[in-house]
């Protein structure tokens, strides 16, 4: 049984079983006696070959995510990110977080050849802007620099491991859900909201994913589906926005494929009048979001654990690099289904790495 278990096991952080296991820094006793009484439960033996590892060497991993503004998507992975490098630095595992702009592929290029020229022990990756990541991807396999991918699956990659959400599967569930709110005929609008051309492998798959699910269900006889996208460079991006969400009148249900969920949600508080009947479902539990779905004008956000995503990332290198572990190459994380609901829950903790 490896530390990180004994550590779930006793609730407890890696760095307080490390503590006990050694008998040295602060360690409250009732938490020592626990620990000590699982170790030997267990019968653990320590991993002599990792220590010694760790007392020789150290572990440069290099991540490449996204910049972000204060309660934004990619806050939450990266606090995962963080959260994993204090408890792991122990291990000799040291993290430098590179953040690029996701509207420039010039920001991915720049930061992603300082990376390169760093000659880390291993890289994070966040394929937001795709087909740079995948060529960078081939630059770091032809480098034999290890590499794990977090948000979205780059296929055939040759990463270390991918931590993320099934996108596809993500969509049929978006898709049931939005279904479960209708009642009668009407329209279904599709709205991708981009602040930028690039393309963005994991929106498509969940858009793919809602259009089998409704195309194969009873709905179908039914529901009309419209597609729109909304790029919030052009002047007039809100007003696009405000003719998607209800073409003809007769809209009754919202997908939107990312976070970006809460701008359609605006539009339906502006034009309540009008649109109050629409059912909404989208992504990711952000501060934006949080109110629309106290509301109930947001049905339905569907959570993909960005903290976990992240922490998941790092303990890769952890396992590949210090344990010499094989390492799980696809691990996909639950799909959270939050509502008005059982929003109390994931509002105090917005993730976890349970």
């Amino acid at each position: 049984m490896t530390i990180k278990e004994i550590a779930k096991l006793a609730n407890v952080s890696l760095g307080t079983v490390d503590r006990v296991i050694h008998n040295r820094g602060k360690v409250s006793k009732k938490t020592k006696e626990k620990v000590l009484e699982i170790l030997e439960r267990v019968n653990y033996q320590p991993n002599m070959f990792a220590r010694g590892l760790v007392l020789n060497k150290t572990y440069s991993i290099c991540a490449l995510i996204p910049s972000y503004n204060e309660g934004e998507y990619w806050e939450m992975p990266a606090r995962g990110l963080k959260k994993a490098e204090e408890n792991l630095k122990q291990f000799g595992i040291n993290l430098e977080i590179f953040y690029f702009d996701q509207n420039s592929v010039q920001s991915f290029i720049k930061h992603s050849n300082k990376i390169i020229s760093l000659k880390p022990d291993g890289v994070i990756l966040a394929p937001v802007i795709n087909f740079e990541a995948v060529k960078w991807s081939l630059q770091l396999k032809r480098l034999q620099i290890p590499f794990s991918v977090i948000d979205s699956k780059i296929s055939n990659s040759g990463a270390l491991g991918f931590i993320g959400q099934d996108a596809f599967q993500s969509g049929k569930l978006a898709a049931k859900l939005l279904c479960s709110e209708i009642n009668g005929q009407g329209v279904i609008s599709i709205i991708s909201i981009k602040s930028n051309e690039n393309h963005n492998k994991k929106l498509q798959l969940r858009t793919e994913g809602f259009k089998e699910y409704i195309y194969n269900s009873d709905f179908i006889d039914n529901i009309s589906l419209v597609e729109f996208d909304i790029h919030q460079g052009s002047l007039d991006w809100k007003n696009t926005l405000k003719n998607a969400c209800s073409p003809n009148g007769d809209t009754v249900g919202i997908f939107v494929p990312s976070s970006k969920v809460y701008y359609a949600a605006d539009c339906i508080v502006e034009n309540f009048a009008e649109m109050k009947k629409i059912k909404l479902v989208g992504y990711d539990l952000i501060k934006n979001t949080v109110s629309h779905l106290e509301s109930g004008v947001i049905s339905y956000v569907i959570g993909q654990r960005p903290e976990s995503q992240g922490y998941a990332a790092l303990d890769v290198f952890y396992k590949h690099l210090v344990n010499r572990q094989a390492v799980e190459s696809e691990k996909y994380l639950p799909l959270d289904i939050i509502t008005r609901e059982n929003l109390m829950y994931y509002n105090a903790k917005i993730d976890t790495n349970e």
